[in-house]
């Protein structure tokens, strides 16, 4: 499984592993399904990151059609779901994550899907990935969710979860955008180098 977040991203274009392009779409990309986000639940409030990643999970080897496990169990994003049903909004649970999201980013797999899910953990509804769809909910306990193993190929998604407590705003994702600028500031500075004379 690939696990990148904001600031792997500009690290990876700092040493030339991506270009500044690439690691500029990902900030862009996360910074319009937020405010996608925010505008289509009409919050009256700010939004801020608390945490943002990529995240590509491939097909084991013996995958096959008829498996039913899931590559990432039920759960919520700001309670500890327990064996009863009852989801306490307590550490270890990330309390502070007031909504989240997952942007879909490519085609050409297959299994992979969202579920949204009871407290019994049977399935309440499935969203099948498709590259553009953007899956947007509150983070407590009524929308627990998980994910259906990865049948075939690799499923790629920008994974993002917010809060409207500034306390927690993900500095990594500004921070990760200054690096950006100053690669980009510096790639475009004319050199002040003389040049060489033919022979």
């Amino acid at each position: 499984m690939l696990n990148l977040t904001s600031c792997n991203f500009s690290q990876l274009a700092k040493r030339g592993r991506v270009s500044v392009d690439h690691a500029e779409m990902y900030l862009n990309l996360s910074n319009k399904a937020r405010r996608y986000v925010h505008g289509y639940f009409h919050m009256k409030h700010q939004l801020f990151f608390t945490y943002t990643h990529l995240v590509c999970r491939t097909a084991e080897p013996y995958s096959t059609d008829d498996r039913t496990d899931l590559s990432h169990p039920i759960h919520a994003d700001n309670c500890h779901l327990l064996a009863d049903g009852s989801c306490p909004k307590k550490l270890p649970a990330f309390t502070w994550r007031d909504w989240s999201a997952i942007l879909y980013l490519n085609d050409g797999f297959k299994g992979g899907e969202f579920i949204f899910a009871h407290k019994n953990e049977s399935v309440q509804s499935s969203v099948q990935p498709k590259c553009g769809r953007l899956v947007g909910f509150s983070a407590g306990e009524e929308n627990l969710h998980g994910v259906k193993a990865v049948l075939k190929g690799r499923r790629c998604a920008l994974a993002m979860w917010y809060t409207m407590d500034e306390r927690y705003n993900e500095v990594e994702h500004y921070q990760a955008r200054k690096l950006l600028q100053n690669l980009k500031k510096h790639s475009t500075k004319p050199s002040k180098e003389r040049p060489k004379e033919e022979l």
